[in-house]
């Protein structure tokens, strides 16, 4: 399908939008109007032209088509935010965007079933999920005709898009959240990594399926990349690792590790 755009250029033509307005709002508007153009493209060239097989429609209706409309429900979340707090004073900026902010994790830990299995990249019930002829199934009640266009949408794409256009928020409330909030910044410091990969894997994953980050919606990816970046540590295909501590006959061996060690300084401090 080489009429589907990149997400480089998707990415690229709306950091132009947003670079070339002062006002926020103008550009919020116009990158709306960009994703519908895009949206409103793809559907005409799925309907002229349809796809291929299963595997091209599900990738479309699974990556593709939520990208752009994600895309097009964050700004739209973003410009009903700025309109209905246009001039926030700074001792209501934290109180309001923390509602805001409980609003979406309340979302997407209602849908964090589906959130989990789009992070571990599960194709399991992929054409039930993203197969037009599935749409009976369930169809999530978006607010845009792309939720319902008969040809143009599957059970689980719009919900696909809602989970994507409601994470991107997200990060643009914590932004807000955190211009309001002035702290000191501390460099890092200087520590290396000195277990192995698997290990430090086995911690990431752990601290996913704890919840310990942005009330358990913090992606497994942003975890791991907090990892990499904080021990200078590339662990590489971590899906992959993950499935080798699976199968070993010690599944928690680093855990385990970290619970002994704990133990044993308490115990010594009893002692």
């Amino acid at each position: 399908m080489d009429w589907i755009r990149s997400q480089e250029e998707i990415e690229s033509e709306l950091f132009q939008i947003e670079q070339s307005f002062f006002n926020s709002m103008v550009s919020y508007d116009k990158a709306i109007s960009y994703c519908q153009s895009v949206l409103e493209f793809y559907r005409a060239m799925v309907v002229a032209q349809g796809f291929s097989d299963e595997a091209s429609e599900i990738r479309f209706f699974k990556r593709e088509k939520p990208l752009i409309y994600g895309l097009l429900l964050k700004y739209t979340h973003q410009l009903s935010f700025e309109l209905e707090f246009p001039n926030m004073f700074f001792d209501r900026n934290e109180k309001i965007v923390n509602e805001k902010i409980e609003e979406v994790t309340a979302f997407l830990s209602n849908h964090k079933d589906l959130v989990l299995y789009l992070e571990l990249q599960s194709e399991v019930f992929d054409s039930q999920f993203f197969l037009r002829k599935n749409k009976g199934l369930f169809i999530y009640p978006g607010h845009h005709n792309y939720s319902f266009d008969s040809e143009f949408c599957t059970s689980h794409d719009g919900l696909v898009a809602n989970i994507i256009g409601y994470q991107e928020f997200l990060q643009f409330l914590q932004h807000k959240l955190s211009a309001s909030i002035p702290y000191p910044k501390m460099p890092l410091p200087q520590i290396n990594w000195t277990g192995s990969k698997i290990a430090l894997t086995e911690l990431g994953f752990a601290l996913f399926y704890s919840g310990a980050f942005n009330h358990g919606n913090a992606s497994l990816k942003s975890i791991i990349q907090l990892l990499e970046k904080v021990t200078g540590t590339d662990l590489g295909d971590y899906h992959h690792t993950a499935i080798r501590i699976r199968n070993r006959s010690n599944r928690t061996k680093f855990m385990d590790k970290l619970k002994i060690s704990l133990q044993h300084w308490m115990a010594d401090l009893d002692d």
